[in-house]
């Protein structure tokens, strides 16, 4: 059976209520190339590269590594995101991506002051008329999870989906929304050309 680790519905219920970032909760930045980062007091790293695509449309993917503290300990596992959409529950990557103008999809790396617990969110702008014109903006929350019982199917620790919620109003930007909506700052970090 999953389990949620410890401590996690405290970040998680901060970050799903829009309450603004606190000490009890801290955006962790992910910059282009190698991040390292501690995930719930095991060693992991984020891993950010630009893809080019010569127009205005390049976009940054992100994947996520922890190391095992268990029956492999100190072998590099893939930490992949399990959707709600069943037409592709397992991605391997987070992908930030839009246009020159404003951001179609970022996301938000949180974790508590303690780092006992991490989350994600992401915010996915519908393309509407342009890549410039405000529409409706979803926020996906997930939670990092441990698959203490070694259940088939999924890896020892991987971000479940929780929920979605609407933004309130149209944005071009989704970090726009991510600012003014959760307070959870401008970026996830430091991007590849043009999505910074």
């Amino acid at each position: 059976m999953k389990s949620v680790l410890p401590a996690l519905a405290l970040a998680f219920c901060a970050v799903a209520y829009a309450a603004p970032a606190t000490e009890s909760a801290r955006v962790i930045p992910v910059n282009n190339g190698i991040t390292a980062l501690k995930l719930q007091g095991q060693r992991a790293m984020a891993v950010r590269a630009w893809r080019e695509n010569f127009n205005a449309h390049g976009f940054d993917v992100v994947t996520l590594y922890m190391q095992d503290g268990g029956a492999k300990p100190g072998a590099w596992n893939i930490v992949p995101v399990f959707d709600h959409d069943s037409a592709r529950p397992e991605h391997l990557e987070i992908v930030v991506s839009g246009g020159a103008d404003c951001l179609l999809r970022d996301f938000r790396l949180v974790s508590t002051a303690d780092g006992k617990s991490t989350s994600l969110v992401t915010a996915t702008r519908e393309m509407g008329e342009s890549y410039a014109d405000p529409a409706k903006v979803r926020f996906d929350y997930y939670v990092l999870t441990s698959n203490d019982e070694g259940s088939a199917g999924r890896p020892r620790m991987y971000f479940e989906w929780k929920k979605s919620r609407i933004a309130s109003r149209p944005y071009c930007d989704v970090n726009e929304a991510f600012r003014d909506e959760l307070h959870l700052g401008p970026s996830s970090g430091q991007g590849g050309a043009g999505t910074d």
